[in-house]
């Protein structure tokens, strides 16, 4: 019998090769259009920060693994890329190169087997694993990203930018009072700043307030480390999301695609946002995209829903969390009736509703 974590990779995989689906950008909503400016319609700084996002989640199932004694953490950092990142990825890869698409989600899956608590590996077993995981990985950013996107100034400052603002959401959800809270979700706000900084440092061409830039990641590293209530780390990010600003250069299409990126939104966007994706899961799944389907309920999880689940306060944000991110992607990927996916969307609108009730004056 398949577990969970294998039905639901090979599913993604047997859909997306079957499907051969090629994105369109047109049908987003404006708000989801934003970032869409490349020419292929892929969002590469999305695909960007995304990867990297996995290759953190690797590193720290690396470090829980040989450093913290600590399996089980390190599988849920393995088992996270597959559960979550896998739909916002399989499209454009599997367009680009369709090979690539299956052997990687099979890397991803064989880490997070070898991860898996009932296992006896060694450490460094573990780690020769995870190292090819960390190299096929930079081969899909290479491979589906062009050459001339990944040196291109804006491109990389967006990445990081992207990468940071997410690190200060999972660190404000996993650290209070000097204390962490939520495990998870702290070495998460690590390790995407720390991917951050690593672009940083290997795109020699920001070179405006780089030495300023250098010292705000490090004051932002070691705060980290210490456990920092957030109040005193949003602002170190602020900063070094402002300085990056100061580097963007006005040619090219990168500019507009950085500038999207860097605008703030508000929670009363990302919830507008949510909806509308949320129609437009109805309208793919009613046409058996179910890659698709689950691509954009992602983006609406991860993108949208994401950064509203501190204003929103604990209670909603965990009624939309089992709706959207848990009960809507399962009944996607286990082809459920149309019915019962519009009767799920119907109650994540209901807990909007709520949402923008709560966030009223």
């Amino acid at each position: 019998m398949f577990t969970n974590i294998q039905s639901k990779l090979i599913l993604t995989l047997v859909v997306a090769v079957i499907s051969s689906v090629t994105y369109n950008a047109n049908l987003l909503p404006i708000f989801a259009q934003e970032n869409s400016t490349q020419t292929n319609e892929t969002n590469y700084v999305n695909f960007h920060s995304n990867i990297e996002q996995i290759i953190g989640h690797i590193e720290k199932a690396e470090e829980n693994m040989n450093n913290n004694n600590n399996n089980t953490l390190a599988y849920t950092h393995t088992t996270h890329p597959i559960d979550e990142v896998v739909g916002l990825i399989t499209i454009p890869l599997n367009n680009t190169d369709s090979k690539l698409n299956d052997t990687y989600f099979n890397e991803l899956y064989s880490l997070s087997n070898l991860a898996s608590p009932s296992n006896n590996i060694t450490k460094e077993e573990f780690s020769k694993q995870a190292q090819g995981s960390t190299d096929l990985s930079d081969k899909v950013i290479a491979t589906v990203i062009p050459a001339k996107t990944l040196n291109d100034t804006n491109h990389n400052i967006t990445v990081i930018q992207d990468l940071i603002t997410t690190s200060q959401e999972e660190y404000t959800e996993g650290v209070k009072d000097g204390k962490i809270i939520m495990m998870l979700e702290y070495q998460d706000g690590s390790a995407f700043i720390h991917r951050a900084n690593d672009i940083f440092n290997n795109t020699e061409s920001i070179t405006n307030e780089r030495n300023e830039i250098s010292t705000l990641f490090n004051n932002l590293t070691s705060s980290v480390q210490q456990q920092k209530d957030p109040s005193e780390i949003n602002p170190i990010i602020e900063e070094i999301n402002h300085e990056l600003s100061e580097s963007l250069t006005n040619t090219g299409n990168g500019t507009s695609t950085a500038t999207a990126n860097t605008e703030e939104k508000s929670t009363q966007d990302y919830i507008s946002n949510i909806r509308l994706l949320l129609d437009q899961v109805v309208s793919v799944y009613s046409a058996n995209d179910t890659v698709k389907a689950n691509e954009v309920a992602t983006a609406a999880y991860l993108d949208n829903f994401e950064h509203i689940e501190a204003p929103i306060g604990e209670e909603l944000s965990n009624q939309g969390e089992e709706l959207l991110r848990e009960r809507l992607r399962e009944q996607i990927n286990s082809n459920a009736p149309l019915d019962n996916i519009t009767q799920t969307i119907n109650e994540i609108n209901l807990a909007l509703d709520e949402a923008q009730k709560s966030l009223a004056p």
